[in-house]
């Protein structure tokens, strides 16, 4: 290329990145003084970006070829339509309809370009190294040190009015399967050990970066250096929703533990095209995480179905061990759910808890909709029809499930009556059901928190004051407590869309699954990696009571353990590191 053609290039790139800047940084904020820093960087970048592009005429050779066009050109297509729509703030600062349309053709247009460059880097990214056989303890000290400062600073642990009702079955032995009991069960056995929220605490912190380690292990053996995945580990373990999950008190954070322990199982399978599951101690492994996922949260349950069916069909010529793990687990949790829960007594799940999408579809109709005699009656006698409204929050079905007007014993009675009526009223007024649908379920797919009244309750930092246990947090170190506070509050305030919604971590995991999808040539299979934190979702979606971060933690270890998956080679996946 002569240098006149070069320069060209470069005026050309130089322009086509100030309007995307100008588009991109106008599809989110107003300029003011830090947009213009933001945008300088920006400018930057995709001028390198275009230059590079226009030079290259094997441009995404990979992620191309011909067998891949039919799936990566759908999906670099609707993949930035997906992140337009959950990462759009309010954008009242856009003055014109004309204006308005502009800039969502041009940041789409650059979100299709990053789309494809970042998906073709990650597809050539190779990241060959060392192995050490002390590397594991690497991974699992660096987690488990930088967690036990928020145990020092917020001692013993963070506990909510949730966390509180099993620390008191625990020690009153009257069940209640309102929270899954065999977790609560977990909870009776440490505090024999000691008496304390801080045995459960010390209990996560383990667990999980044990967990950790053993992924970051998994992928070392597929030839990833273990210097770059010892440095990835510093940044997992100053995450701070990691941070202060690990000494968080509630069933989530055990439960989304092992959820990713079943991803990284799962890996382990795909990789190694089954050959992992000819080990004993590796079914043993699988049978007892399945346990864990089955019981530890009640959407554990399906989730453990549905991926038994899919590991039979894919890994049809190990279906012996992997049909024996089905059958086994499904029987103990029948016999612990069925007859011990009985002998126990066990008070069961009300109603209200599996209903809250249609409870919260059912009162924006009311309020907004319109409703056939019948239909009116039915709903009067779960709720009176003017306390729909009064209670009626559109991210939240507890103010009515908890409002003491809302009778459930009507759903519970005759549940087919009430299908029949929701679905009638959804037929009739399927806008506002969809509304109500999209609001309440906004913390899974929506990375922009919406204005008020939505919300995001991502975390505390101290136990439930006043409780009737007499629990409190003790200062260990003051310096410790206000330094571990800051950081949190500061990363809520700064990072809020990225770090703090579970839905930036849900595109992550999209992203990524299909790049690897793309990069390791392992069909459909690699989608099993993600997909038990995917059907989690999915049944999340479909109950979510309130804006609670917490209900889809699960998605924030995969994101990352995905992040340092991608950077193993395509031609490690073909040797055999187990």
């Amino acid at each position: 290329m002569s240098k006149g053609n070069a320069l060209l290039t470069w005026i050309s790139a130089a322009v086509a990145s100030f309007i995307a800047t100008g588009a991109l940084i106008s599809f989110y904020e107003p300029f003011y003084s830090l947009t213009f820093g933001i945008g300088l960087f920006l400018f930057v970048l995709f001028t390198l970006l275009f230059y590079r592009l226009a030079r290259n005429t094997n441009r995404f050779k990979g992620i191309l070829q011909s067998s891949y066009k039919k799936w990566t050109l759908p999906f670099a297509v609707l993949f930035p339509i997906l992140l337009m729509a959950s990462s759009a703030p309010d954008q009242s600062h856009i003055e014109s309809r004309l204006m308005m349309v502009g800039i969502y053709l041009l940041t789409y247009a650059v979100y299709i370009c990053l789309t494809l460059t970042l998906m073709e880097f990650l597809y050539q990214f190779d990241t060959k190294g060392t192995a050490t056989p002390y590397s594991f303890v690497l991974y699992f000290a660096i987690p488990f040190l930088a967690w036990m400062v928020y145990f020092i600073a917020f001692f013993p642990a963070t506990m909510t009015p949730d966390s509180l009702s099993q620390w008191g079955q625990a020690h009153s032995f009257e069940w209640s399967n309102w929270h899954p009991l065999v977790h609560t069960w977990v909870l009776t056995v440490l505090v024999q050990i000691w008496d304390s929220p801080g045995v459960l605490s010390l209990f996560q912190i383990t667990v999980i970066s044990l967990i950790w380690a053993y992924g970051m292990k998994s992928i070392e053996k597929y030839g990833v250096s273990y210097k770059i995945l010892g440095l990835f580990t510093i940044v997992v373990a100053a995450w701070p929703v990691l941070g202060i999950y690990s000494i968080s008190l509630w069933k989530d954070v055990l439960y989304s533990a092992v959820l990713f322990l079943f991803c990284i199982l799962m890996f382990k399978m795909v990789f190694s095209k089954g050959a992992w599951l000819h080990q004993k101690h590796n079914l043993l492994l699988l049978f007892i995480t399945s346990l864990a996922v089955a019981f530890f949260r009640h959407n554990g349950f399906p989730v453990f179905l549905v991926m038994g069916v899919f590991l039979l069909l894919v890994f049809r010529k190990q279906w012996k061990p992997l049909l024996a793990n089905f059958v086994a687990v499904l029987a103990i949790y029948l016999v612990v759910t069925g007859p011990i829960f009985s002998a126990l007594d066990v008070r069961p799940t009300e109603t209200k808890e599996a209903v809250g999408i249609p409870t919260q579809q059912i009162a924006n109709i009311v309020i907004n909709g319109d409703l056939t005699e019948e239909q009116e009656a039915y709903v009067s006698r779960i709720m009176p029809l003017q306390d729909w409204e009064k209670y009626y929050h559109p991210y939240k079905v507890d103010p009515i499930k908890f409002s003491g007007k809302f009778d459930d014993t009507v759903i519970a009675e005759d549940m087919g009556e009430f299908l029949k009526m929701w679905s009638g009223m959804v037929a009739n007024n399927p806008v506002l059901a969809v509304e109500a649908f999209l609001r309440e379920a906004s913390i899974v797919w929506q990375m922009h928190e919406p204005k008020g009244p939505g919300y995001t309750s991502n975390f505390v930092t101290n136990i439930f004051y006043n409780n009737e246990y007499g629990l409190e947090n003790k200062v260990i170190s003051s310096k410790a407590t206000v330094a571990a506070q800051r950081y949190l509050d500061k990363s809520e305030t700064y990072f809020l869309t990225t770090i703090w919604r579970p839905a930036s971590y849900l595109l992550a995991i999209l992203f990524l699954t299909y790049t690897a999808f793309l990069k390791y040539g392992k069909r459909g299979s690699v989608w099993l990696i993600s997909l038990p934190v995917l059907l989690s979702v999915g049944s999340v979606a479909a109950t979510l009571p309130a804006q609670d971060f917490r209900y889809l933690f699960s998605n924030v270890p995969l994101a990352l353990f995905l992040v340092a998956m991608i950077w193993i080679g395509r031609g490690e996946t073909t040797r055999s590191h187990e």
